[in-house]
């Protein structure tokens, strides 16, 4: 019996192959350090129509599949809206509205006239086809800048307008669908922009505003928190939906946008449970998109597609940025790079699968819509995935590679090691909350960080002084949880070291990777005090040092991972006491 009961549904393994292509895609893309959306659709595309191991829609069902996408999209929104800070953007505002709008409209006009001339479809197919086309996306331009790091005010304009277009383009395709569904002339159907725009920021504006009374005033104890974000924004969604159709898009991303500002509750709070089911329903949506392609169907359009994501990428964005960007004061090189960076993501993908459903539904079908949706995002997160760094490199927007380290500690002898390594020409950054620590940073020179390690001015110091990693130097068991639940939001937990707890100490957790090999906390205060830090090549290391960094000279600082470092190598160690022979009785 056991046999025919696991072959009456093979729903839960979908769901354990969806799931793990998800997040083993995402991990993979990290580790090759490229986009993960590219491996995401492409297994998608494999577990689905090339080797037919997966069949969502006939699976999950139609009606549950394709509201649910719609939602996932809604919740992806609130969590990239969550990192929108009015405040971090000084410069490039305008532009941002111009890219929304203006900008948005050249796009969807370019579009449709170039989908017009290459596809046999009618005026309003090749018109949704190129609003579709408008909405870009955080999924996949957020992952780019993090890998090709431009400075601001570029990387702020092109992630505002990733996650603002989005439910700009879709509200765009809404109408444009309803007008090729019910003939709508054009004044309906601005007027219905406006309204689906209006209603879904007032709905997300509300329920934001209600969740804040509710956290600021205590109503949600702690371990409720999290779901109570979650659900506040699937209410968002939905009330939205009510309203106008598809407004819950502009309604997640207004919730996420006015909580991102607000001062009543600290944002930790807000963002990292966000962050995490966002990465699972980001692989989930591209593992589940991908198996819907129609293998056949992608072939067959792609010459022509790949003509018009030559214009969207040739002509539509650069005639785009250039039109956004006059009068606006911006460099030439960062309107350079801003033309080279639209690549479209998961929101167009799921809008054209639903619309193509509805279209089928109402008996105008455009079949076309899909593949070349699907084309344009496989080949544009290709071509930018791999052209983004070059490109930035190029205009020189990019912001240096980070090697820095930041020592963290409230002990006096970690402005020691601190100016030991700047002393090497290695970007260093003291962390502390003691006034006594920071004044001695100051008075040698070093950079100290003087603000509260919650405060989002420690990101914005990690990444302006070009830090990679961190090292915890404390047995204070508060101020280590404390920094450390800071630090590896922004630099990542492998990049987080601290120096071993000593033996006795039982309740002291480690936090991060070990650093100094076995050299206990204890031990370390010891001969910070008593021998000090010592810069010199291996052969000329006094007797007894322990090795504690190699600089190969490049502006970096590695770990002794444990290898005995070549003759020649120079070495940043701290050496034993040295005891004066002449004051010891004799023999």
């Amino acid at each position: 019996m056991i046999p025919v009961l696991a072959s009456e549904s093979q729903l839960p393994l979908t769901i354990a192959i969806i799931l793990t292509l998800g997040v083993g895609g995402q991990w993979l893309a990290n580790r090759l350090r490229i986009p993960g959306v590219l491996l995401l659709l492409t297994s998608g595309i494999l577990v689905g129509p090339v080797f037919d191991i997966i069949h969502p829609e006939e699976e999950f069902g139609a009606d549950v599949l394709f509201p649910v996408v719609s939602l996932a999209v809604g919740l992806l929104l609130y969590e990239g809206g969550l990192g929108l800070k009015i405040d971090r953007l000084t410069d490039g505002r305008s532009v941002i509205l111009r890219l929304v709008t203006v900008g948005a409209f050249v796009t969807w006009l370019i579009g449709w006239g170039t989908a017009q001339l290459l596809f046999d479809v009618s005026t309003s197919g090749a018109a949704l086809i190129g609003a579709v086309l408008v909405v870009s996306g955080p999924t996949v331009v957020i992952p780019l800048l993090h890998l090709s790091r431009p400075r601001e005010p570029t990387g702020s304009i092109l992630r505002w307008e990733g996650i603002v277009i989005d439910p700009v383009g879709a509200t765009l395709a809404i109408v444009v669908l309803d007008a090729t569904l019910n003939d709508s002339d054009p004044a309906e159907a601005a007027l219905q922009i406006g309204i689906t725009l209006g209603a879904g920021a007032l709905a997300g504006a509300i329920v934001a505003g209600l969740a804040l009374v509710a956290l600021h005033r205590h109503w949600i104890p702690d371990h409720l928190l999290n779901p109570a974000m979650l659900a506040a924004a699937i209410v968002a969604f939905a009330s939205a939906n009510l309203i106008a159709a598809e407004a819950g898009l502009m309604a997640t991303t207004m919730l996420g946008l006015v909580l991102a500002n607000q001062h009543l509750v600290p944002n930790q709070e807000l963002t990292a449970f966000s962050e995490d089911v966002g990465y699972l329903i980001l692989g989930t949506l591209f593992i589940v998109l991908g198996a819907l392609v129609d293998l056949d169907e992608l072939i067959a359009v792609m010459p022509e597609a790949l003509i018009l994501i030559a214009v969207l990428v040739l002509i539509a964005r650069p005639f785009a940025v250039w039109i956004s960007t006059i009068g606006s004061g911006l460099a030439r090189n960062d309107r350079q790079f801003l033309a080279w960076m639209a690549p479209r993501g998961i929101v167009a993908a799921s809008v054209a699968t639903v619309f193509s459903r509805s279209l089928a539904e109402a008996g105008q079908e455009l079949p076309e819509l899909v593949p070349i949706v699907f084309a344009t995002v496989i080949v544009t997160v290709a071509l930018y995935g791999l052209t983004a760094t070059p490109v930035a490199r190029k205009t020189r927007v990019a912001k240096t590679e980070p090697n820095g380290i930041a020592i963290v500690s409230n002990r006096r002898f970690a402005v020691d090691l601190a100016d030991q390594l700047a002393s090497a020409e290695v970007p260093v950054l003291v962390v502390s909350t003691s006034t006594e620590v920071q004044r001695a940073a100051f008075s040698r020179g070093l950079l100290a960080y003087d603000r509260p390690i919650d405060s989002h001015d420690l990101d914005l110091t990690l990444d302006g002084v070009g830090i990679k990693k961190a090292i915890l130097l404390t047995d204070d068991e508060n101020f280590a949880s404390h920094a450390a639940h800071h630090l590896t939001e922004h630099l990542g937990r492998a990049n987080l070291y601290q120096v071993q707890p000593d033996e006795d100490d039982d309740d002291f957790e480690m936090r991060g990777r070990r650093a100094f090999g076995e050299l206990a906390f204890r031990q370390l205060t010891t001969l910070a005090r008593g021998g000090g830090f010592v810069t010199a090549t291996v052969d000329e290391l006094p007797e007894g040092a322990v090795p504690l960094f190699r600089l190969p000279g490049d502006h970096t600082a590695l770990m002794i991972d444990g290898a005995a470092p070549g003759e020649g190598t120079v070495i940043a160690a701290i050496r034993e006491p040295v005891v004066d022979r002449r004051s010891q009785p004799a023999d």
